[in-house]
Formats: C-alpha cells, sequence, structure tokens
C-alpha cells in the first residue's frame, strides 16, 4: 500500500477518531482529578464519585447504547452522534459549580465518551480483517500514542499556565475528535441481520453471551484487573505531587508507561502467536500484583520509570486478551455490544466501583491504598485460572 492508500483507508479513518478521544482522555486522566480539586474545592471522595458515577452505571447504559448502535445501517453515524453529544456535554460541564452539577454533567459527558471507545474498537477490528486494512495492533498503538502526547502536552501547559488550562485542553481534543468522525469516517455498512433483529432481539443475543462461563470469567477476569487502575488513574499526580514530583515528571511518567505499551502493542502479532488470549489476561494480573504493592510503599522516583513499564502488561496485555476473546466468541450483529460488556465491566462497574474504594483509601491510608488494588490484581487471576485449566 502507498502512504496515500493507508492515509485514505478505514482503518486510519477510524483510528483518527479514537486517538483523537485518547488525547483527550491523556489530558483529563491525570488532571482533571487536579482540576476538581483547586478549582472546585472537591474532596478526595467527591472526586471519586463525580468521575465514577457513570463507570458504574455502564453496566446498564452501556448495554443499552450498545445495541442502540448496533442498529444503525452505517455503524459510523452513532461514533458521530455521540462525538457531538461529548463535546456538548463536555462544555456544560467545565461551566458547572457545585457538586451535584458536576456530577450531572459528568456523568453524562462520560457515558458519550466512553460509549464512543468500543464502538471505535469494534471499526478498527473490522477494518483489520479488509484486503486494504492495518493491523488492530498498530492502529491501537496510534491511539494510545497520541494519548501520550495528550499526557505530555498537558504536563507542559499545566506546568507553565496552571490548572486552569486544562479544559481548554481536552475542549479542543473533543473538538478535532468530532470533526474526524463527521469529515473523515467513510459508511460502515452493518450486517443486514442486526437491523432485522430489532433492538431487544440484538440486546437478547448480546447479554447471551455471558451463558459461555469461559467467555464470562475472561471478561470478569480482564475487567476486574484494569479495575486495579483506579488509584493510579485517580490520584496518582496528586500522590505524587505529594510526594515532590513535578508536573512535567508526573506527565513523563505516565508516558513512559503508554511507550511500553504502545511497543507491545506494535509487536502484537509476535506476541500473540506466543500466547494466547486467557494467558496474556493472567500476565496482565500477575504484573498487576507486583506493580500495585511497590506503588504502595512510594519508590524513589528511580523505581517509578521500571514499574512505570508494566503497564504494557497490566493494561495491554489484558486489553488485548479481552478484545480477542470477544472476536473469537461474539457474532458480528452483536459486536458492539461485545465490546461494550467487556468495556461495561474493566471500565464501568468494576472501575466504578474501585474508584469510589480509592477516593476512600486516598483519604484515610494514602498511597498505602494501592495494596487493595493488588488485591484486585489477584482476584483476576483466580478468575482467570479456570479458563487456564481447560485450555485444549
Amino acid at each position: 500500500m502507498t502512504l496515500g492508500q493507508i492515509i485514505a483507508s478505514p482503518s486510519s479513518r477510524i483510528t483518527l477518531v479514537m486517538a483523537l478521544l485518547f488525547g483527550g482522555f491523556g489530558v483529563a486522566m491525570p488532571f482533571l482529578p487536579r482540576w476538581l480539586e483547586e478549582t472546585r474545592q472537591l474532596s478526595g471522595i467527591e472526586i471519586a464519585i463525580v468521575l465514577s458515577t457513570s463507570q458504574m452505571l455502564r453496566i446498564v447504559v452501556g448495554p443499552l447504547l450498545a445495541t442502540w448502535a448496533d442498529g444503525f445501517q452505517d455503524r459510523g453515524a452513532p461514533i458521530k452522534l455521540l462525538a457531538i453529544a461529548t463535546l456538548t456535554l463536555h462544555v456544560a460541564f467545565f461551566f458547572a459549580d457545585g457538586f451535584v452539577q458536576l456530577l450531572l454533567f459528568a456523568f453524562g459527558a462520560s457515558t458519550a465518551a466512553q460509549a464512543i471507545v468500543p464502538l471505535t474498537e469494534g471499526g478498527a477490528l473490522r477494518a483489520s480483517l479488509r484486503p486494504d486494512g492495518l493491523p488492530y495492533g498498530p492502529c491501537r498503538a496510534v491511539g494510545s500514542g497520541v494519548f501520550i502526547v495528550g499526557t505530555v502536552a498537558g504536563g507542559a501547559v499545566v506546568g507553565a499556565a496552571g490548572i486552569a488550562a486544562t479544559p481548554v485542553l481536552l475542549l479542543t481534543a473533543l473538538t478535532l475528535m468530532t470533526a474526524a468522525a463527521w469529515l473523515g469516517l467513510k459508511p460502515d455498512p452493518a450486517p443486514p441481520r442486526a437491523v432485522a433483529m430489532g433492538f431487544v432481539g440484538r440486546l437478547r443475543l448480546g447479554v447471551g453471551l455471558l451463558g459461555n462461563w469461559r467467555f464470562a470469567l475472561a471478561l470478569g477476569a480482564s475487567g476486574v484487573v484494569q479495575a486495579s487502575h483506579a488509584f493510579f488513574y485517580n490520584f496518582t499526580a496528586i500522590t505524587w505531587r505529594d510526594q515532590g514530583v513535578s508536573d512535567v515528571l508526573i506527565g513523563l511518567l505516565i508516558a513512559a508507561g503508554v511507550l511500553a505499551e504502545i511497543a507491545l502493542l506494535t509487536f502484537l502479532p509476535r506476541v500473540e502467536r506466543r500466547f494466547e488470549p486467557a494467558v496474556l489476561i493472567a500476565i496482565g494480573a500477575g504484573a498487576a500484583i507486583v506493580r500495585w504493592v511497590a506503588f504502595a510503599f512510594e519508590p524513589s522516583v528511580i523505581w517509578l520509570w521500571p514499574l512505570q513499564l508494566l503497564h504494557a502488561l497490566t493494561f495491554a496485555a489484558t486489553h488485548v486478551g479481552a478484545m480477542r476473546m470477544i472476536q473469537r466468541e461474539a457474532p458480528e450483529e452483536v459486536s458492539g455490544i461485545a465490546q461494550t460488556l467487556y468495556a461495561a465491566l474493566a471500565a464501568g462497574l468494576f472501575m466504578g466501583l474501585s474508584a469510589i474504594l480509592s477516593g476512600f483509601l486516598h483519604d484515610w491510608v494514602g498511597a498505602l491504598g494501592y495494596l487493595a488494588m493488588a488485591g484486585l490484581g489477584a482476584l483476576g487471576f483466580a478468575m482467570i485460572a479456570p479458563v487456564l485449566a481447560q485450555r485444549p
């Protein structure tokens, strides 16, 4: 393929939308909790509730939105509509004041944004199967790379201009994402049967996937391991700042973890030839135990670098294992619902409950709250163990 063909391919177009959304996440993850603390004077538990309520309710709202999205004849249409909703609700969120207003607008904004993620993931997986498609791993790596750009740029701008720059950076990324969706995505026809099944039929088939115990345990295990990142996502910037780590260095440390993730995704075909999905999830769970136990005892900066490299395993290996289980087990008619079931567990119910627990632990014991996250890693390993034992 020529460079022009690569740029014009469906893989590149859906990757651009995904990447710009991830760039916004790169700003929001380390700095939005601080923005809430410093400009809205919220406590640790209030921050956790504001940022996690939509995550907990995704177990209900997510599959419903995905069932709605799977009913479009063009699978790009719901992405475009959700992009507009994401941008509009984030604008309202940043103008909100008071805990209740922030909670309501955060719920709407986060729900819309997170609903886009499994739809773009599914689009990238489908595009990779086309003759002009690009491999899923490198496309997902591009998304992670733009996440780094958002994080590093956020660290530099916040360090220079203060935490008040956070809304400007995030809204810029979301505006570009919305433009990329509306101007760049070409029609992505859905299987006729998906539309013909109707809302109830699609929902019944998608939720019925949980009756497959191997599939259910794999998604549950990966969801628990992903939820073990809650303390890191919500309070690492605060705990590192209290340890004397600068804003710029915080951005670079987070970027180092994502660079390790990109490296794994770039060489994903080689990795997948050696490790099947359930093994990748188990590796991620084991790495989570090591990473979070070490973080609990506030290691010096020199140790933070190698510990951050474990993000390639705790996040990326676990995520890829879940994606491949979905691709292997889910009918195409309900691919969006299957993707969202994983998201509803990994970044939804489990992550939301873990985030609230993290808020209490942050206020109570500080960095020692990471020990609870290590416990979630151990739980994930225990859940995937029966799947490993039944491997052919």
